[in-house]
């Protein structure tokens, strides 16, 4: 029995000195891991910050380009500079990345007093490139002809919008309202359809509505539509149809003296009601209007003699594109970081103006 009870105590001796050590191991472990957290925690704060701190600056050089980017800063005075925001946008995400000085993964992304994601220039968030964001406008576009429609796709992908064709303009007019920006592609009315299609859609910009037109407006020449008459070109050789552009834009990213040449030439005339009409380019041969913009009511109007062009320095599709999204501004669906897998976030807040607003700049980082 002696020996017995001797043998007993010494393994619960070691049992209990095996057990000492696993808890000694584990919450040496566990400590270590919190520790190793939070420093990874810290780490990713401090850049999420410095991220935050260099974007609220002007940047190095002050008037920086994509080319001659040094240090990337998108506020001039503590107010967010449009093309800045443009030009960061456009750079590769891991150069980006290296300007910053972290090893993390970022997003940037901008909030209104509602806490909506705000779309600044055309802009809804930047960053990696998985993450997503979306326009939150409802938009309608209508086209005449299959091969008039180069904005379907991308209406219909970048801001799901409502696809009319042909027969269905009664159906656009029933449902305008709804519409936030409206896009015609040669649309080419009917006469016996142009008194009701020009109440409602007069009605429309009246009240605030976007529109883009582009092409034949009505196969009747000189009816007029939202303050200017629509016109086309007798002639439509390759002088008929060259422009050039005479007047910058703040959404078209146009320079003073590019050619355009249309597969088309229709132009529009400012005799009634169009308040603030500008010239944008005009056809070389009668200086008549081949790309123009101007106020109807409350509404914006944009006119462009076509979407196709057959000479351009760059992509005029693409260009009128990314002026449609900065016309929108307004807001964005919310940010969705999922897709990244995300392991820890953490983010950073800096208050910045844009237009006079107080807007919330937001920069998430995570590993």
């Amino acid at each position: 029995m002696n020996t017995k009870s001797q043998a007993w105590y010494m393994d619960f001796a070691i049992a209990l000195l095996l057990f000492t050590f696993t808890l000694v191991v584990y919450f040496s472990y566990t400590s270590n891991f919190q520790k190793q957290e939070k420093g990874d925690l810290d780490s990713m704060l401090a850049d999420a910050k410095a991220i935050s701190s260099s974007l609220a600056l002007s940047g190095y050089p002050p008037n920086w380009n994509n080319e001659t980017v040094i240090r990337i800063g998108i506020a001039d005075g503590q107010k967010v500079n449009a093309t800045k925001i443009k030009y960061f946008k456009q750079l590769n995400y891991n150069d980006t990345k290296k300007k910053f000085g972290t090893v993390y993964e970022y997003f940037v992304f901008f909030t209104g007093e509602d806490d909506e994601v705000k779309n600044l220039n055309s802009i809804c968030g930047t960053g990696h490139p998985v993450v997503t964001t979306e326009y939150n406008v409802k938009s309608a576009y209508y086209y005449s002809k299959e091969t008039d429609s180069f904005l379907k796709d991308f209406i219909n992908d970048s801001f799901h919008g409502d696809i009319y064709f042909g027969d269905e303009i009664d159906d656009l007019m029933a449902n305008i309202n709804n519409y936030g920006i409206l896009v015609f592609e040669h649309p080419d009315i009917s006469p016996s359809d142009f008194d009701e299609f020009k109440a409602a859609v007069e009605d429309y910009s009246s009240r605030g509505g976007l529109i883009m037109f582009s092409g034949q407006l009505v196969s009747a020449q000189g009816q007029n539509l939202v303050g200017a008459d629509f016109r086309k070109k007798s002639g439509q050789s390759t002088s008929d149809r060259n422009a050039t552009v005479n007047s910058t834009d703040q959404y078209l990213e146009l320079n003073v003296g590019e050619s355009i040449v249309f597969r088309q030439a229709y132009y529009v005339e400012n005799k009634s009601n169009a308040a603030d009409f500008k010239q944008i380019a005009t056809f070389n041969q009668d200086q008549t209007n081949a790309l123009s913009k101007w106020k109807y009511g409350n509404g914006s109007v944009y006119f462009f003699s076509d979407f196709d062009v057959s000479f351009f320095s760059g992509n005029f599709t693409t260009l009128v594109q990314e002026a449609a999204k900065s016309l929108i501004e307004g807001t964005c669906t919310s940010v969705n970081v999922t897709a990244a897998n995300p392991k820890k976030l953490v983010k950073a807040e800096r208050y910045l103006s844009y237009n006079s607003k107080i807007i919330k700049m937001v920069v998430y980082v995570w590993q």
